[in-house]
């Protein structure tokens, strides 16, 4: 069997290190011994010229008897991988200047698998298994070829989200560090592989994670379906320092393991007014209300009794956010600048650039027209013409002000009336949702959007979350 050298690098020593420095070209000189807050029997690297679907390097992890200091960069023989479910596999390696290393996977002991299981079970738990070579390359052929169009695309160098642990495990709190990861952040990887994904695609690079609690699938004590009780979707609620997500899976992955997609209720977190945890039989029902210009609007979360005590932590931190709102670390609105040309309009079902000319024309100097002094565009996307025949072609359009349909108004709020927004993005049926309150009444918009436009309409939705944080409600 042909040996499959490939380059990696540490970010995580497993054991004791020593860290040297160059004193003179014939001598080394010790600076510090780094011992790690969790003992690992592997040090945690990465493959940097093969990424996986969230474009991120590879992980790898380095087996043998001696750790390496933190970016040490090496050759390593590739010996397999182990694979949690449907997610990315973890490639197994040794270091090739290793000449008692294990030659391939079949060497592994008994002994050797369960400590890496183990360790992985600490921050993974799951059912692990084995993949040999042959299993792996069809998985480095993507993450190669995903790195190279990664390198053409000439996209720019995205830095780690600041709510994403690089290190496994959940180690104790340092003095030795400015700041730590939170509990919440940790449970990121436990949770099921496809609210990862939407985590990795959703959350905003500068978010940082405070709480995060996965409902199982369920039957509601409130909600009945004829004669039945209704049934629930696994979901996960998620507190950033931004903003609170309600998020609902529409429906499971089926035996092909296709992800339909997930419907997010998000209140910023400028706009809470009140939050209480209400009994309902054996369940428990999370109640939130979210102020707007003319009322308020509520949202509730339905999940199992025995998540109280949780969910009485998350009720007690944000009731403390209230009574003291302006010392409140949580409060971080901000709003980057309104870019200086929009994208192009893009209708996914065409192909003809005459077209596509003629309706960006139309509809840039229809938001000329429309804007008013000092008013300045954030994000637009497309309905196109095909969506609804009756209504022609719109373009949502979302301003430090208001949220609009072009050409003509049909819907035209101002995001000071605006308590949530809601974001749906599937194969299924994909909408965006604005909940706003007028003269003290509830008012629900749903604006469908075709879902190869996704991309567009998110941008539109982060960028109302954003500038609602910092316009006032009242």
């Amino acid at each position: 069997m042909a040996e499959h050298l490939i380059d990696i690098r540490v970010v995580q020593p497993g054991r004791t290190t020593g860290h040297y420095y160059s004193q003179d070209l014939d001598s080394l000189r010790l600076e510090k011994i780094v011992y790690p807050e969790a003992s690992l029997p592997f040090d945690v690297c990465i493959l940097p010229t093969a990424f996986t679907p969230f474009d991120e390097p590879f992980p790898v992890l380095a087996l043998g008897d001696i750790s390496h200091p933190l970016n040490t960069e090496m050759e390593a023989r590739l010996l397999g991988a182990v694979q949690r479910g449907e997610e990315n596999p973890i490639l197994l390696a040794v270091p090739s200047a290793d000449e008692r290393s294990p030659q391939c996977l079949e060497n592994l002991t008994t002994n050797q698998r369960a400590e890496i299981v183990n360790a992985l079970n600490t921050f993974r738990p799951g059912e692990w298994r084995w993949l040999t070579n042959e299993e792996v390359e069809p998985h480095l052929h993507v993450g190669t070829k995903r790195y190279r169009q990664f390198q053409a695309s000439d996209k720019p160098l995205q830095l780690d989200p600041s709510w994403k642990p690089l290190h496994i495990g959940r180690p104790e709190p340092s003095f030795a560090e400015a700041e730590r990861y939170t509990a919440a952040e940790y449970t990121f990887y436990e949770l099921p592989y496809r609210f990862q994904h939407y985590v990795n695609e959703h959350l905003a690079p500068d978010e940082r994670i405070l709480y995060a609690a996965r409902r199982p699938a369920m039957l509601s004590r409130r909600k009945r379906s004829l004669l039945q009780r209704e049934q629930m979707q696994a979901g996960v609620l998620i507190l950033t320092n931004q903003r609170l997500i309600q998020l609902v899976e529409l429906v499971p992955p089926d035996s092909a393991n296709i992800r339909y997609g997930f419907h997010a209720t998000v209140g910023v977190l400028e706009r809470l007014s009140q939050i209480s945890l209400q009994p309902l039989e054996s369940n428990l029902i999370l109640r939130s209300e979210w102020r707007a210009e003319q009322g308020s609007v509520a949202v509730e979360w339905e999940v199992p009794g025995q998540t109280r005590a949780a969910l009485e932590e998350l009720v007690g931190f944000l009731q403390r956010f209230q009574v003291n709102a302006d010392d409140c670390v949580l409060r971080r609105a901000t709003v980057s600048a309104p870019p200086e040309v929009l994208p192009a309009l893009a209708d996914t079902a065409s192909n003809d650039p005459e077209y596509s000319t003629s309706l960006n024309k139309r509809f840039h100097n229809s938001l000329i027209e429309s804007l008013m002094p000092d008013e300045q565009a954030y994000a637009w996307a497309l309905l196109p013409e095909w969506l609804d025949r009756k209504q022609g072609a719109q373009a949502l359009v979302v301003t430090g002000q208001r949220l609009l349909l072009l050409p003509d108004h049909s819907f035209d709020v101002s995001l000071s009336e605006v308590a949530t927004i809601e974001y749906t993005s599937s194969i299924l049926e994909s909408s965006l949702g604005v909940n706003y309150t007028q003269k003290g009444a509830h008012h629900r918009k749903t604006i469908y959007f075709p879902y190869p436009a996704r991309d567009s309409f998110r941008d539109c939705f982060e960028a109302a979350r954003r500038c609602m944080a910092v316009i006032a409600a009242v």
